[in-house]
Order: structure tokens, then C-alpha cells, then sequence
């Protein structure tokens, strides 16, 4: 089959191949030829299959063809330049395949016919350019024409005219890569690093006078920066690359790098320009560090350490003197980061009991200080963490600690701002600290989210009216804190954008290192200040939001469950009663949603690790409130949310007993799933009637809607998730079907006693097969086979696997017991089983022969057979994934697309337990699964569909009416 197919797409592919060198030939989109690269690069590597191989070959000879086509005069358009570029490097990856470039002198020819040296070159081809060489840095025989060539001048060349962001990138990626590669070789590394340096040796820049003109001085300068930023890139990648790499040395020598940059460092005072030059600082200072350290054990001389030390302060007293407290936090996470790089290449040993960790994570978070008013407070749990902080901190640290924070309070700077950044900075080096460092972190900001709470329960005293002015000046100095802060008066209302990110930052960390009250005291108050905040009449939405999320997490992590069986209710849950009933009213739709995803998270840890929190649920009638959100609120999610919280009432059986049992649910959730115009409402709506169903006793006429309703959910629904819900609700029917045949835990036991005959009965063979088959005979009349049978064809991925592993499971339950198709009689008249089994098998050959299926004038499926082996081995050796299509046309288990659906409900009517088995039994599940998996993923940007688009493009002349990739 493979050999049919392949002339086929190459004879395609050279179509389209030769449309590129026709002198018309115009695309305005590489979107197409980028997808084409992607299946030609895995045409021509080792990890395809062997029907979608492509010949090298035939690449090369249309790559010399076109450029003998070409001429500087008569380009192609530049989509194909970059394709023709791209190709050129993608068939060089191999070294074996770059000699052969080599030998035809194809780069000169590229070179020329693009004009690759020109100044004014496209980005786009500029990028290609790029992409090319890199890939010949990969092996030796490309490193050394890019030598020879002297390519690599063009490519810093681009590097220094900073053309856009992603040239300057991958310029830089080419230049250091290629610099690590051939680090031994001395003189042309020298010769790389003379060119990359030149503007910053040669020219002189013009001095920085005021913040003010920081646009014009960039502007003047911007050589410089990009410079700079190449700069930085060959260390940053170079420097811990390895223990003995000598790049950075070479760079910082040739350059007089450290030199130069501490004058910009020194001179420079807008903090834009810093972040171009801090790298460098810090970059530098590591390096002399790395080299004096013994890569065997990890240990450095003194000097090394004091050079470090006294470098390291020099940049920090620098900043301080400029006033840059942000650059200080910006600087402690570049030293973690780097930090972190260096004892990855060996385990460095620091010769202090100080960590270096602890000292940049408190300068990250230094400026959160200010906001502490330390005079006003006498806490236990304050002096604790305070006297914490000076214990793993030596002298430096805290009066840098201190000088930081006395420029914050006596400075004119936006406090607010600078607070909020250093979380965020903070924040950013999550996955880089320990433990311990996040514990510190985590208790700073719980201090100053402190000072909120602590802001708003304040009550202005009155003062006397006999006071005279003296005395009232007297009265309030002697009332007013020591220090200025920014949490006074209304904090929540006047600075709500760091009280964000406190909530945020909190939140994150509470998230990824699921800190308790033994290693943290502080997560103790956490529940009370969240609800304090949301309890405040001038919190904006956002920080509702952030303190809901707050909420939500100390409720589910700072409950022990020892505790949480002797309180049965206390002020905490009173209040938490108060603030969620007031927020489940908020105007704001998002606060809406939040506090029903707190009363889930209540109601879930209600039901046996807090028990006492169904007395906060039934204390406000939540539970009937929440049922009228679930139908009357006007937001979707709102709604869908609620239903999430019905659902997890529902398992609590104090909460149905005493709001939910008298309430027509089942019919809410119906009406929903046949009225709701969202599916994230109908998805939860479906959801409901499965726990319903699993959870509570419903007559049998409740039981037939509910069948119906999920029928109509799985088959007819237009949202994926909600026919996976519905088939979840089939899974619980056919278990609860044969739990009511005795099956206990997917098996039959060998004694059960008998409802019907009410007395124990022995379970042997033929008795298991009559129970089963009568339960399937239940499910046949309640839809649920004719739903598997619908759905496990369905057009979308997900609800066809899983509606394919419910037939697995059944199919697992077939062969235990033997359930073949001679069991299955609507009568119980004896049959002979051998016979039975022999007509089957001549029904399936003659089924297979035929290959269709057949309906009866009113629209029945008279017989229906299983997928044939040969058909699914067409299908995986073929690459046309339409022939799918014709699978399903020719199976036992098709129902046509275009079905009315009336027409697809009655035939989910109409199957019968003789039919399911005869489609079900033998058929490969995991096959089909598999088969059109692959399909899925592949029929809209296969090779033969992109090579068909390109072609019909061109025909069209509007890229415009074709799909979108």
C-alpha cells in the first residue's frame, strides 16, 4: 500500500516544488512553507514511518535547480527566499549532507542570488539566514566554512543593528553557541570577540545628565546597547556552561570589560539603562568567582571569597547611594539565579554560616519593611520572625536591610509601587529557592498584610473639646508612629495594587509548598485576614478575588482534622458565615463565582474531615440560596459554579435531609440540560443528575426521565464535555444494573441472595450469563446500549475513547464469563450453543463480505457488523486519512452524520442486547481508538493536505480562502 502512495505525494510534492520557481509565484503568508519544513524535516530523519519518507535527493536537485533559475534580477517572492533558505540548512544538519552542499558551491550561490550581505535584508530572511547557520554550528565540517566564509561577521553585524527582537535573539544564540563550540580554538574565538566588542571600544558615548532625556540618550547610543546585550548573552551562556570554559575570560580581557562596565555602572543613573549593564556587573563578579574555586571539592581560597565580598558590596553600596531600591531586589535575584548556576556545576561551599540564599531573598523583599509600623506592634509572633531575620543574617545584611528602608521612608519615592515590584521579584525566583527561603518570604508579606487588617480596625479617638491647640498638637504627636509608612488610615481603599499583590503572593506560595502552622506560625491568621479584607465595604473586585483564592486555601490546608471533630462552631465560622453570604450578593460577577468555589471547598471538607461546617452551610440557608443562583443569576460561569456546589450537597446527607430532599432537583437539572444555552451550565447540569442518580433513591418513573434526559445529553448535545459527563452517568447506570444482579466490584461472588426468590442462591456459569444478560437487557430498554453504540463514533475525540472504554469494561466482563452472541435471546427457549456459535461466525464472514449496513423502511439498522481487520490495516498504511470515513460507513456501529434527531434517538431506542453483542464482541476497541486518534491529529495538516493546499492557493491567487494554520 506504502509503495502506491508514495509516487503519489512525491510526485505532488515536486508540483508544488516546481510552482515556487515559476516567475508569477506569489504567497503573502511562510505559515504554509513552514508546515511543509515540518513534515520534510521528518521525511528526512530516522524518526518517521517508512510510508512518509522523502528522498533527500530529490530536495538537492530542486535547491540547485532553482538557484540556477534565480537570478539577483528575478527573485522569488519572499516567502519562497525563506523557505529555499530554510531548506538549505534543514538538509545541512547532516554532516554527510553539508559536504555535499559544499562540494556544489551552494552558499556562494545562495549568497549572491539573495543578496544575504545586504544591509537592507529582510527580517524574515534575516532569520532564515540565521537559522541556516545555526544549524551548520552543530557539526564540525559546517564550523569550519562558517570560519572560512566569514558568515559570522554578518550575523554580529545583525546582532549590533538590533533589526527586530527575534533577529537579535537567535543572532545572539548563532554568535555564543558558535563561540562555545570552538572554544579551543584560541585565535578565532579572539577574532569573534574583537568584532562583537568593536563599538564598545572604539566609540566614545555621550554622558547620561537626567532621567528626562533617557529616550534621546538611548536613541544616541544605541549601539551601545545592543552591544551590551550581546555582551551578556555570550557570558550568561558561556560562563556556566562548564568549570573550565574560557570564553568569559577571553571576553573580559580582550575587552577590558570590567573596567568599562563599572564606569557605565558608576556614571549611568537611569535604572532603564541599568538592566542592560546589572547583568554584566553581577556576570563579572562571577566569573572571578568560578575561578578561583577547586572543581573537586568545591572549595575556594580566602582571597577568592573576600574579592567576591568586597565586589559584591561595592555594587550594593552603589546602588543604595543612588537611591535604586528596586535594582537592589532586581540585583538579589540575579545573585540567586546565577548563584544557583554556579553550585550546579560543583557544590561550592560557602565559608560563612550565613547562606548567600537568605541574604539576596531578604534584599528581594527588603522593601516590604516599610510598610511595618514595628513601634506600634507587641506580637509574640512578630518579635519571633524579627529575631529569626537577625539570626540568619550577619551585620552587612541588616544595615543594608536598614539604609534601604530609611531611603524608602525618608525619600520621595512611590512606595506603594516599589513594594508591590519586590513581591513580583520575589515571586519570580519561586522555583529557584528552598523551602526555607519561601518560609521567609511567606512570613514577611502575612506581617504586612498585617498592617492592613490591623489599619482598618483602627478607630480614630475623639478628642476632648476643652482641649486648647497646644494640647491638641500635643495629642496627636504623641499618637502619630514613629516612622512614616503608607497603611494608614484606609490602606484597603487607598492602596489596594500592593494589598493584590500581597493576596497574589501569598496564594502562590501556599500553592506550591503547602506550608503548615508547625514550620509557619503565621498561616494561623491567615483564614481571619482574609475574610477581615473581604469584609471591608471599599474592597475593589480584584482584591475580593485574591482573598476568596486566600480563603479557599487556608480552608482546605489549616484545619487539622484532630481538632476539626471537637468544635462544633466558633467566631471564626460565625463571621466566615457573615462575609460569604455578603459576597455571594456581589455585583461583580468573578467575586460571584469565587464565593461559591469557597462554599464548594466548605461543603467538601464538610462532609467528614470539619463537619461543623454544615452548620455555617444551613446557617444562611445556602444551600436554597445557592439552588436559585444555579437559575436565576445571569452569568454562566456564575451559574455553572453554583451547580458545583449542588452537586457536592447532594452527598451530604444532613444538608439533603434537612434543605435539598423537599426541592424537585432532578427536574431543575433536566429543564437545564434541555433549555441551557451555555454548555458550561448544561456540562455541571449533567453532572447533578449522575450524583442524583448515585446518591439518592428515586422511584422509577424519576429513573426513566433521567435516562432519557442523559440519552438525548450524550447523543445529541453539541459540547464535547457534556456527552463525556452524560457517558460518566452511564457508567454508574450499567454498575448500579449489575450491582443489582449481585456484582460486587466488577466481579460475581459465588453465593448472593436473591430479591426475586428471596433466599441465597449458588452463582454458577449459567447463572452469572442469565444475570448479566438480564441487566443488559434493562440497559437496552433504558437506551444506554444504543447511547455506547452512537457515541463510540462520535465526531469528537474525547467522548468516543470514552464511550469506547465502558464497551471495554463490558467487553472485559463478556469474556470472564462467556457471553457470547448464542447467550443473547429475547425467550428462554434452549438452544444448541456449538450451532449458535457456528451461524455467527458465518454471519460475520458474510457481514465482512458485504461491508454496509442496512435499514428497514422505517429507518431500523436490520444488521450491523464489526470494523474488518483488513479495512484497519488500510487505514494505518494509508496516508489519505479520508479513507477513515469509508470505515465507518462500512461499520456495525455507524449512524449517518446528517441523521435528523429524531431519526439518531430512534435508533438509540431501538437497540437491543442482541444487537450490542453482535457489534461489540470481537471488535478491537484500542484499534479504532488509536486509529482515529490519529486521524484527528493528522487530516488537517498532513503532508498531503499541505502540499493540496499550496496547490489550490496558487489556482485560487488568495491565500485568504484557504484554512487557517
Amino acid at each position: 500500500m506504502s509503495s502506491k502512495k508514495s509516487p503519489d505525494r512525491l510526485d505532488k510534492l515536486k508540483e508544488v516544488l516546481n510552482l515556487f520557481l515559476l516567475s508569477d509565484y506569489y504567497i503573502s503568508s511562510t505559515t504554509y512553507f513552514d508546515i511543509l519544513l515540518t513534515h520534510i524535516e521528518k521525511g528526512i530523519s530516522n524518526r518517521c514511518c517508512p510510508n512518509e519518507e522523502i528522498d533527500k535527493s530529490v530536495l538537492q536537485k530542486w535547491v540547485l535547480k532553482a538557484l540556477n533559475t534565480w537570478t539577483v534580477e528575478k527573485k522569488p517572492c519572499q516567502a519562497v527566499m525563506v523557505f529555499t533558505v530554510k531548506l538549505v540548512g534543514l538538509l545541512g544538519r547532516d554532516e554527510f549532507d553539508f559536504l555535499f552542499w559544499y562540494r556544489e558551491d551552494i552558499f556562494k550561490k545562495l549568497s549572491a542570488v539573495f543578496a544575504l550581505n545586504d544591509a537592507n535584508l529582510q527580517a524574515s530572511v534575516k532569520m532564515a539566514y540565521t537559522g541556516m547557520l545555526l544549524e551548520f554550528v552543530k557539526h564540525k565540517s559546517g564550523r569550519q566554512w562558517i570560519i572560512e566564509a566569514e558568515t559570522w561577521r554578518d550575523v554580529i553585524r545583525f546582532c549590533h543593528s538590533n533589526h527586530t527582537l527575534y533577529v537579535t535573539r537567535e543572532s545572539q544564540n548563532f554568535v555564543w553557541k558558535l563561540l562555545l563550540a570552538e572554544s579551543g580554538n584560541t585565535t578565532f574565538c579572539e577574532q569573534v570577540i574583537s568584532k562583537a566588542v568593536e563599538p564598545l571600544v572604539r566609540n566614545n558615548f555621550s554622558s547620561q545628565v537626567h532621567p528626562s532625556m533617557e529616550e534621546n540618550y538611548l536613541e544616541q547610543n544605541s549601539e551601545l546597547l545592543t552591544t551590551l546585550a550581546l555582551l551578556t548573552a555570550i557570558m550568561e551562556n558561556t560562563l556556566f556552561a562548564s568549570m573550565d570554559n574560557t570564553i568569559p575570560r577571553l571576553l573580559e580581557s580582550m575587552a577590558n570589560l570590567e573596567c568599562r562596565i563599572k564606569g557605565l555602572f558608576e556614571t549611568c543613573i537611569s535604572t532603564n539603562f541599568y538592566a542592560h549593564i546589572m547583568k554584566l556587573v553581577y556576570l563579572l563578579l562571577f566569573m572571578r568567582l568560578k575561578d578561583g574555586v577547586n572543581e573537586t571539592d568545591g572549595t575556594a581560597d580566602s582571597q577568592t571569597w573576600k574579592v567576591f565580598a568586597t565586589n559584591l558590596r561595592y555594587i550594593d553600596s552603589m546602588l543604595v547611594a543612588k537611591k535604586l531600591i528596586l535594582d537592589i531586589s532586581r540585583g538579589g535575584k540575579l545573585v540567586l539565579t546565577y548563584w544557583k548556576k554556579i553550585t550546579s556545576l560543583c557544590a561550592l561551599k560557602e565559608p560563612s554560616e550565613y547562606k548567600m540564599e537568605i541574604h539576596v531573598v531578604i534584599l528581594m523583599i527588603m522593601p516590604l519593611t516599610v510598610c511595618m509600623r514595628l513601634p506600634d506592634l507587641a506580637e509574640d509572633v512578630l518579635e519571633i520572625f524579627m529575631l529569626k531575620l537577625f539570626a540568619l543574617t550577619n551585620t552587612y545584611t541588616q544595615r543594608l536591610g536598614y539604609m534601604s528602608r530609611d531611603i524608602l521612608i525618608r525619600g520621595d519615592l512611590p512606595t506603594e509601587l516599589i513594594a508591590k515590584t519586590s513581591i513580583q521579584i520575589a515571586l519570580e525566583t519561586i522555583d529557584l529557592i528552598d523551602r526555607n527561603s519561601a518560609v521567609i518570604i511567606f512570613q514577611l508579606m502575612s506581617h504586612v498584610l498585617k498592617q492592613y487588617v490591623v489599619a482598618t480596625n483602627e478607630e480614630p479617638k475623639s478628642q476632648p473639646a476643652t482641649l486648647s491647640q497646644e494640647q491638641r498638637n500635643e495629642h496627636v504627636n504623641r499618637h502619630v508612629p514613629r516612622y512614616k509608612g503608607i497603611l494608614y488610615g484606609d490602606p484597603i481603599a487607598q492602596c489596594p495594587q500592593l494589598l493584590v499583590a500581597l493576596l497574589e503572593g501569598l496564594t502562590i506560595i501556599l500553592q506550591k509548598y503547602k506550608l503548615k502552622w508547625q514550620e509557619c506560625l503565621e498561616t494561623i491568621g491567615i483564614l481571619s485576614m482574609a475574610q477581615t479584607i473581604l469584609n471591608h465595604p471599599n474592597a475593589i473586585p480584584k482584591v475580593c478575588l485574591q482573598a476568596l483564592s486566600l480563603c479557599k486555601l487556608a480552608i482546605q490546608n489549616f484545619m487539622a482534622p484532630n481538632l476539626a471533630l471537637l468544635v462544633t462552631s466558633d467566631s471564626l465560622t460565625n463571621e466566615m458565615r457573615q462575609v460569604l453570604y455578603k459576597r455571594v450578593h456581589d455585583p461583580n460577577w468573578e467575586v460571584r463565582d469565587s464565593v461559591l468555589e469557597v462554599i464548594n471547598t466548605i461543603a467538601t471538607i464538610s462532609e467528614d474531615k470539619y463537619p461543623a461546617f454544615q452548620d455555617l452551610l444551613l446557617g444562611n440557608e445556602f444551600p436554597q440560596l445557592i439552588v436559585d443562583v444555579a437559575t436565576k443569576d445571569d452569568e454562566s460561569y456564575v451559574r455553572a459554579t453554583a451547580l458545583t456546589c449542588i452537586v457536592t450537597f447532594v452527598r451530604i446527607n444532613r444538608i439533603w435531609d434537612e434543605k435539598l430532599c423537599h426541592l424537585d432537583l432532578p427536574r431543575m437539572a433536566i429543564d437545564l440540560i434541555a433549555n441551557e444555552s451555555e454548555a458550561i451550565v448544561r456540562r455541571e447540569a449533567v453532572m447533578l443528575v449522575k450524583e442524583l442518580y448515585v446518591h439518592r433513591k428515586w422511584p422509577k418513573s424519576t429513573i426513566h426521565e433521567m435516562a432519557e434526559a442523559m440519552s438525548m445529553a450524550a447523543v445529541l448535545d453539541l459540547h464535547w464535555e457534556v456527552k463525556v459527563n452524560a457517558l460518566q452517568f452511564w457508567t454508574q447506570f450499567i454498575t448500579s444494573h449489575l450491582s443489582d444482579q449481585g456484582m460486587l466490584d466488577g466481579a460475581f461472588p459465588t453465593h448472593t441472595f436473591s430479591k426475586e426468590h428471596k433466599k441465597i442462591v449458588t452463582l454458577d456459569e449459567n447463572e452469572i450469563r442469565r444475570r448479566i444478560l438480564k441487566a443488559l437487557d434493562e440497559l437496552a430498554r433504558q437506551n444506554c446500549l444504543g447511547v455506547l453504540l452512537t457515541t463510540l463514533e462520535d465526531s469528537d475525540f474525547q467522548v468516543c475513547k470514552t464511550s469506547g472504554e465502558i464497551v471495554k469494561m463490558l467487553q472485559e466482563i463478556f469474556v470472564k464469563y462467556k457471553i457470547t452472541l448464542s447467550h443473547s435471546t429475547e425467550d428462554d427457549v434452549p438452544r444448541d450453543r456449538n450451532k449458535e456459535r457456528v451461524d455467527f461466525e458465518v454471519l460475520l464472514q458474510a457481514e465482512n463480505q458485504t461491508g454496509v449496513n442496512t435499514r428497514s423502511e422505517t429507518g431500523e439498522f436490520e444488521c450491523q457488523s464489526v470494523i474488518p481487520t483488513d479495512i484497519i490495516d488500510l487505514i494505518a498504511e494509508a496516508d489519505d486519512m479520508s479513507l477513515l470515513g469509508s470505515v465507518y460507513n462500512r461499520s456495525n456501529i455507524s449512524i449517518d452524520g446528517e441523521s435528523s434527531e429524531s431519526e439518531k434517538l430512534q435508533y438509540v431506542s431501538k437497540v437491543r442486547t442482541n444487537e450490542f453483542l453482535h457489534s461489540v464482541l470481537g471488535f478491537d476497541v484500542n484499534a479504532y481508538i488509536e486509529e482515529k486518534n490519529r486521524w484527528l491529529k493528522t487530516y488537517t495538516n498532513s503532508f498531503s493536505s499541505v502540499i493540496d493546499d499550496i496547490i489550490v492557493a496558487h489556482e485560487r491567487h488568495n491565500v485568504n480562502d484557504m484554512d487557517c494554520y
